[in-house]
């Protein structure tokens, strides 16, 4: 289990929700500690006095990101764990290595590896193609640099997303009763809509930062509310 996971037991004190609508609420531990549980997903079957299991990664202070969450009072469960889909990180893979190849033949096109017969245009056709190899070194080159870390933060982000749901796996493992998805508890999300949130704290879905009701912006890492 990674160093900054936690398992986190307890009761549901506040429920809020940002203008997005994503997930943000508070837990009480049997410690009588209040920890600020967040996530970037939408919606979950928890509502104000829930008992409820919370496998997620601790990060800073009390702040929890939910992975996965178990409602003890409502009979269901739900994976929150946020990955890389498949397709962004192939899709950022070919353009990486298509910037690259091109790259590279703007090179070798540059030191005349790649003989060619400018005909009447003579030296000025080999002046015109050498500032295009030029300008075309410029433009790949920080190209390629921001698609190949891009397609490594969506790497490391699959990785993660792998080790968690393993983790997970081994979680649900160690829970005694099997708890399986009920579709009559759905309904609670339109109850949830009927609470007045403008009564209750603010949390940032992102950081878990607590925010003024009416902030659109979270004063700690700038996210939209």
């Amino acid at each position: 289990m990674s160093e900054n996971t936690i398992i986190l037991r307890g009761k549901v004190r506040e429920f809020t929700k940002s203008y997005s609508g994503n997930l943000s609420f508070t837990v009480e531990d049997s410690s009588n500690i209040l920890h600020y549980c967040f996530s970037t997903k939408k919606g979950s079957l928890v509502s104000s006095s829930d008992e409820v299991i919370i496998f997620g990664a601790h990060t800073t202070g009390n702040k929890v990101r939910i992975n996965y969450i178990i409602n003890k009072t409502r009979n269901t469960e739900q994976n929150l764990v946020e990955t890389s889909q498949d397709w962004t990180y192939y899709l950022s893979l070919i353009a990486s290595i298509g910037t690259t190849i091109g790259f590279i033949v703007a090179i070798l096109f540059s030191v005349g590896l790649f003989p060619v017969d400018y005909g009447y245009m003579g030296m000025f056709g080999s002046f015109l193609s050498m500032i295009y190899s030029i300008v075309s070194i410029i433009l790949l080159l920080p190209a390629m640099i921001i698609l190949w870390v891009l397609t490594n933060s969506f790497a490391k982000k699959r990785r993660r997303g792998s080790e968690i749901e393993a983790e997970i796996s081994k979680f649900r493992q160690g829970i005694p009763s099997p708890i399986t998805l009920d579709s009559s508890s759905k309904p609670l999300e339109s109850q949830m809509e009927t609470e007045d949130y403008s009564k209750k704290p603010q949390f940032c879905a992102h950081c878990g930062t607590k925010v003024p009701v009416d902030a659109k912006f979270c004063p700690s890492c700038g996210s939209v509310q």
